[in-house]
């Protein structure tokens, strides 16, 4: 007999039997949809969090300062001469304060509009590379405004849209009272960037280090970007800047965000995975239920087949193809859905957190809470994956089954009511 014979045999079996061979393979969709859909979702989540955070380069630490600790140029040349420090770009951020454009009062607000970040303009590709300008151009002398995409064309329908060549007054509200006011002319504006790490060039205001100096009194900086030799230094110069300010900065490293977030999908893929095994396991006993269930409806059937001349293994054959059958339908189903999805997964791992941030939560100025943009993962290598666990899930469960059905003796068989 050839192996078509064999299928089609199978087949025609699986049909005498619609419903149970039905429920047997949606028994075992469950496992590959579970795997495909989540292993897809977490690995495409995984890589557009690392290709976030190699934006800036795994090599990039931001460092604040906290309460009334005087971060001035003299900490900046310490922290320069630290070992595997390259550069050291210090920065003024003023987070509460408004812009003001023809009369119309704008909130500073870091969490949802604007924030002014003030620096050496020339260093700011080491920043954000590839940050380019749409309209305008990049001026480097003078007290000039470049706006991100977002603070130029905001979504908010109650605030303007500000084009090159506005002037604009930026201000900072002082604790006692009253404001720190100056008009700026806004020279450029950059192209649409997107989230990073530390901060969302979207929705920053940037100037040069003299118009923070103005709006912060001469104030010591508020934080620096600290370039790295190399990444290998990270975890060494994190450890010196705790010793030398303790509780005074926040510190972030992107090597050390980068190797958390990895554990925690890591970890997340493992739970999953987890999760699809058991699903298998399941469809396992299932199969070899259907299978032990259809050898013992068959048993006459069978042993008139071996009378008419069928061979042992031309019985195990028949049988354990209906157990492939199953597998490999249920298979293509489960990736099929799984694939399917992970569309729907993503629309859910990449939502904004809403409501207000829980109290003493703490979140970097400049830093928004947006949706995550990414695809699943689907690969060839997982959808084949996932339709051959199926297979050889199916192959396991009905070895035992098949066996038993081509081990009967005809007569015994014929016997059996």
């Amino acid at each position: 007999m050839k192996i078509l014979d064999f299928i089609t045999l199978a087949w025609n079996a699986l049909k005498d039997r619609k419903l149970r061979t039905i429920l047997t393979i949606l028994g075992i969709v469950v496992g590959p949809a579970i795997i495909v859909a989540l292993n897809a979702t977490t690995s495409g989540l995984t890589n557009a969090i690392t290709g976030q955070l190699q934006t800036i380069g795994s090599n990039t630490i931001y460092m604040i300062a906290v309460g009334d600790f005087d971060l001035n140029d003299r900490e900046v040349s310490r922290i320069e001469g630290l070992d595997g420090v390259s550069e050291v770009i210090p920065f003024y951020q003023i987070a509460s304060g408004e812009v003001r454009l023809s009369g119309k009062r704008i909130e500073l607000n870091p969490f949802q509009s604007y924030l002014i970040l003030s620096l050496d303009l020339r260093k700011l590709d080491k920043i954000f590379p590839g940050l380019d300008i749409m309209e305008g151009e990049l001026v480097y002398a003078g007290d000039n405004a470049y706006l991100g995409y977002r603070v130029a064309n905001p979504t908010d329908p109650d605030l303007p849209n500000i084009d090159v060549g506005d002037l604009i007054t930026v201000s900072r509200l002082l604790p006692e009272g009253g404001s720190v006011s100056k008009p700026i002319k806004v020279r450029g504006i950059f192209e649409n960037y997107g989230q990073t790490v530390f901060l969302n060039p979207d929705i920053l205001i940037f100037v040069n280090e003299r118009v923070g100096k103005v709006l912060l009194g001469g104030r010591s900086y508020s934080g620096a970007f600290i370039k790295l030799v190399g990444a290998e230094y990270s975890e060494a110069v994190v450890e010196s800047l705790l010793e030398m300010y303790g509780a005074d900065v926040r510190i972030f490293s992107l090597k050390a965000i980068q190797q958390t977030i990895q554990d925690i999908l890591t970890s997340l893929q493992v739970f999953f995975s987890t999760i699809g095994a058991m699903s298998v396991l399941v469809a396992f006993f299932g199969i070899m239920t259907t299978m032990f269930t259809a050898v013992t409806e068959r048993t006459r059937e069978i042993g008139l087949i071996k009378a008419l001349g069928f061979k042992t293994h031309h019985v195990l054959l028949t049988f354990l193809m209906e157990s492939i059958l199953i597998g490999l339908i249920g298979g293509i189903l489960g990736v099929s859905l799984g694939a399917v999805g992970s569309f729907f997964l993503v629309d859910f791992f990449g939502r904004p957190p809403s409501g207000r941030a829980r109290p003493g939560a703490f979140r970097a100025p400049g830093q928004t809470a947006e949706p995550i943009t990414f695809t699943p993962n689907l690969t060839l290598e997982l959808l084949i994956v996932g339709v051959v666990i199926a297979v050889v899930v199916g192959v396991l469960a009905g070895l035992i089954p098949a066996y038993r059905a081509a081990k009967l003796e005809p007569i015994e068989a014929l016997r059996r009511e």
